[in-house]
């Protein structure tokens, strides 16, 4: 979104029959297109001058409205590269899959990359409990939110479990809803990744922006392995959260 487009849905989310203060209809007219997504996270705002001009107001409330959209950590100033959104995507590990939860956070798509039948090798097939030489799936995209790629994920899948993988064309926790199979468990494993170029180019971003790697198995209730693989992420799009029941 360019500079312009945000000043002009700065202005389309502002009251007209508003009797509060400029900066608090600034204020939350820049909360609610933030929140909504109209602008995504990660964009730079225009500069505090060129906002005071849009919007014809002084520079004075700009800086005001701008330093309590900070403190409410809805806005991060970057040395170099201005103020930037800063609304990642709310995501609860053990809330299950991506299209799922996220669907009501922005507009989400896929960059297919792979989605085919291969020779398992051995490593994976030990993850999947698969004995046997047999054939995989893989499915490898880049997962995009508002058209901005957030991550880069690969799994594994038995064949069994996902025959024609070409097919799949969005959710694979929906066809497999469709199909009764069901995970049960997940296993994560989280770490701090160093991006590679090839994994920086498909994240449209740099080698030094932070990335995490999620390792995951899912299971069925029967113990079954579903799916293993990972996901690399950008850590400024993810806001990660996780619930656990504690045994006695």
């Amino acid at each position: 979104m360019t500079s312009q487009n945000i000043v002009t849905a700065i202005k389309n989310n502002l009251s007209e029959n508003s009797l509060a203060p400029k900066y608090i209809q600034l204020k939350e007219s820049l909360e609610f297109i933030i929140k909504k997504r109209i602008i995504a996270n990660g964009a730079v705002l225009p500069s505090e001058r060129k906002l005071a001009e849009e919007l014809s107001v002084s520079r004075v409330t700009i800086v005001k409205v701008l330093e309590e959209l900070r403190l409410s950590g809805l806005i991060i100033k970057k040395q170099g590269k201005g103020t930037t959104v800063n609304f990642p995507l709310d995501y609860n590990l053990s809330g299950g899959g991506f299209s799922s939860q996220l669907h009501n956070q922005g507009q989400l798509s896929n960059r297919w990359i792979a989605r085919e039948l291969i020779d398992g090798k051995q490593t994976i097939r030990q993850e999947l409990n698969i004995t046997e030489a047999s054939k995989v799936a893989k499915v490898k995209r880049v997962r995009l939110a508002d058209n901005i790629p957030v991550s880069i994920e690969t799994m594994y899948i038995p064949q069994v479990y996902l025959p024609r993988p070409e097919l799949l064309e969005w959710s694979l926790y929906q066809f497999w809803n469709e199909q009764g199979i069901k995970p049960c468990t997940q296993e994560y494993e989280i770490n701090a990744h160093q991006l590679t170029q090839e994994e920086a180019d498909m994240l449209e971003t740099k080698v030094s922006e932070p990335a995490l790697k999620i390792i995951l198995k899912s299971l069925d209730q029967q113990g079954h392995v579903l799916e293993y693989g990972s996901a690399i992420c950008r850590s400024s799009s993810y806001n990660f959260r996780f619930k656990v029941q504690l045994v006695d």
